[in-house]
């Protein structure tokens, strides 16, 4: 390699350390807020439980509309007011028995709407298995972008049973992060990295495919 060639290197080296030392610092900052995400949306789904009367044949947005209305809070109060009832009731133990405690009581399709096992992942929490007839459906197409804040609609019937559930599920909590991040992004702004944790990711989905057709 020439020193012509050197230098250029060196000079685009020094000219992107600022944007990547910015990227990395979002990225930590992201990484760092993710178990407080975590527990204002784990909380957010114990108050449609507990007070919005959720049923599955209607959008979750109603649900969380009645549980509102009747703790007649806005809903930043409401996660602070529903805090302070879990500190006072038992069992005894921080935030996170609260949480546990209550997400064991909801019906397995609200935790797989508002992605429950997920966020108890980051918390470093347990969530209940789903059954079988649950992962027979899919978030709505308004839906698939919600994340990280609450679906508003219902589960739909899904056609492709079985290996995209699968695939999700038998991610770590951070390959999920890394996952649901990039896919939000047009391709054409992957980076190489990306890309190649993507076609990884991809490939484990065909291989979970190719199982089921063998079995």
């Amino acid at each position: 390699m020439s020193r012509s060639t050197l230098r250029r290197i060196r000079r685009l080296t020094n000219a992107a350390k600022p944007v990547i030392e910015e990227r990395d610092r979002r990225q930590k900052a992201f990484e760092d807020s993710l178990p407080t995400l975590a527990e204002e949306h784990l909380l957010k789904v114990i108050i449609i439980f507990r007070y919005g009367e959720p049923r599955i044949e209607e959008p979750l947005a109603l649900a969380y509309k009645r549980a509102l209305s009747q703790l007649d809070r806005e809903e930043a109060l409401s996660i602070a007011h529903l805090r302070r009832i879990l500190e006072k009731e038992p069992p005894a133990g921080d935030i996170k028995v609260k949480i546990s405690t209550w997400v064991a009581q909801m019906p397995d399709w609200l935790r797989y709407l508002c992605h429950v096992g997920f966020w108890m992942g980051i918390l470093g929490l347990e969530a209940p298995p789903l059954s079988q007839d649950v992962l027979k459906l899919q978030y709505t197409k308004s839906d698939r972008n919600a994340w990280p804040f609450l679906p508003q609609e219902i589960l739909e019937p899904r056609r492709d049973y079985g290996a995209q559930s699968r695939f999700i599920d038998q991610m770590s909590p951070e390959e999920q992060i890394t996952f649901l991040k990039i896919f939000r992004k047009p391709e054409h702004e992957w980076t190489r990295q990306e890309c190649r944790f993507m076609r990884e990711m991809f490939a484990r989905e065909q291989s979970i495919q190719l199982t089921d057709k063998n079995n």
